[in-house]
Formats: structure tokens, C-alpha cells, sequence
């Protein structure tokens, strides 16, 4: 396998995971109180004859430890239904609160572990920044970037700058439309998977879709 194969595998491996489910730091939940969230998306890719976003599904939960910080878990089902392992937890937390004009501000850090049965574990970390604005009582726009980070062999660094929008529909209840710009730095041909949206030929443009269940109810 020479060089260039084993880049666009990375590459590609990198775009699965940072299309898995929209982002965990978009605003903390209260101290003891729990979320779950089911999310579906990723670049916009030819799948059985049209172009929709990947449709990589992740299952997540998470805990609030106190008020600005929090713990997730996830389970990549995707994986899970082609026979693969994927799993993922981390911690964020919000250490600026919103101020008139001056977005609320978090950071994540999470481990994202990958394997087939009887073969090695894949492990890269990743980190996150969000801002973001509550508007009224329903509306909730955010934007940032994620980063994933391969440290065996090559060192590799793959960025994906997010906006998004949660909309709250009950009182536990919100969806989330979410799009990214994945790997920015990347030239989008030729790859082994055919990208429908890049951007001047580098990266892939996609959507995250998510559905969220707030135990405690709507964010503070």
C-alpha cells in the first residue's frame, strides 16, 4: 500500500469520525441532571444513487458534574450494524457565560476508540471549541470547530468548522440541523470516496441532524 492510499484512508477514517453526531459542548446541562441525544449525518456523498449526507448514526449521553461541567459517552451504531466497535467519551466544559453580544464559550476534550473484532483499537483524541447565543426561549445558534488528531505513524491533525442551530419544540424536547466544513486543509480530488459539496476542491461540505432529550429540561 503506498503512501497515498494510506492518506486517503486516513483521511477518510477522520471524516466518519468527525461526522459522528452533532457536537457535545453547544451548552452545559445543570449538575446532576442527564441528556440524551440520537444523531444522523456527515459529507455529502453518493449513496445508493443521490447525494445525501453520510449517514453515520451516534447514540450519546451525558451528565452534568456541576453546572459548567459535564460528562458524555457515545456509541457509534453504524459501526455497530457493519460489524465494528466504535465508542467515544470525553468532558466538557463552559467557562464563559453569555453577555449581551458576548457568546457563551465552551471547550471538549474526548477519546474516540474504533475496532473490529480481534484486531487493534484505533484511538484518536479530539478536542472542541463552541460559542454560542440562546435566542428567546426556543432558538439556540452555535458555531466553532472540532479537531481530531492521529498520533501513530504520521502525525495527522484533521479540522471541521461547524455552525448550527438547536431548536427546542417541548419543554425536553429539541432537533438540531448542523453543517461542517470537514478537513478545510484537504484537496477533495481525487479520493477513493466522491464528496458532492467541496469547497474550491478542498474538504467536503455535510450535515449533522440530531435529536436531543434534555431530562432536566431546556438550558439555563
Amino acid at each position: 500500500m503506498n503512501q497515498r492510499v494510506i492518506n486517503v484512508s486516513v483521511l477518510l477514517t477522520f471524516l466518519m469520525i468527525l461526522g459522528c453526531g452533532t457536537v457535545t459542548t453547544i451548552r452545559p446541562i445543570r449538575k446532576g441532571e442527564s441528556a440524551f441525544a440520537l444523531s444522523c449525518g456527515g459529507p455529502v456523498t453518493h449513496v445508493s444513487g443521490i447525494n445525501i449526507p453520510l449517514p453515520y448514526t451516534v447514540i450519546r449521553y451525558r451528565y452534568g458534574l456541576n453546572n459548567n461541567l459535564n460528562l458524555y459517552g457515545g456509541s457509534h451504531l453504524l459501526l455497530f450494524a457493519l460489524g465494528d466497535i466504535g465508542l467515544d467519551a470525553g468532558i466538557s466544559y463552559h467557562f464563559l457565560k453569555q453577555t449581551k453580544w458576548i457568546p457563551a464559550v465552551g471547550i471538549g476534550a474526548g477519546i474516540y476508540g474504533f475496532s473490529k473484532p480481534g484486531k487493534d483499537i484505533r484511538v484518536f483524541p479530539e478536542l472542541e471549541l463552541t460559542g454560542s447565543y440562546i435566542f428567546g426561549s426556543r432558538f439556540l445558534t452555535y458555531f466553532g470547530t472540532q479537531s481530531m488528531y492521529q498520533l501513530a505513524e504520521k502525525p495527522t491533525v484533521v479540522l471541521a468548522p461547524f455552525i448550527g442551530e438547536e431548536v427546542r419544540i417541548s419543554k425536553k424536547l429539541s432537533i438540531t440541523l448542523e453543517t461542517k466544513w470537514y478537513a478545510p486543509s484537504e484537496i477533495t480530488k481525487p479520493r477513493v470516496v466522491e464528496y458532492k459539496i467541496p469547497i474550491s476542491n478542498h474538504g467536503a461540505f455535510g450535515f449533522v441532524f440530531g435529536l436531543n432529550y434534555l431530562l432536566g429540561g431546556w438550558y439555563e
